[in-house]
């Protein structure tokens, strides 16, 4: 995963929302590792109806999702 463009290590959620506010474009996302679960993963997503990009913590290889 770490080859994948989408993939940002070790960046803040202050920082995802930076970015995801430059791109400015509906359906833009990236993942990187969450701050709040160890071994998880964020998913931030912006969309244009969202007032700020949304984020949902899940580990890899399992069905849990914190939102």
């Amino acid at each position: 995963m770490a080859l994948a463009s989408w993939y940002h290590r070790d960046i803040s959620r202050v920082r995802a929302e930076d970015l995801l506010a430059r791109a400015r474009r509906d359906g833009s996302y990236l993942v990187r590792d969450s701050e709040s679960v160890p071994g998880a993963y964020a998913l931030c997503l912006l969309g244009l109806e969202l007032q700020q990009p949304h984020y949902a913590a899940f580990t890899s290889g399992s069905s849990q999702i914190h939102s």
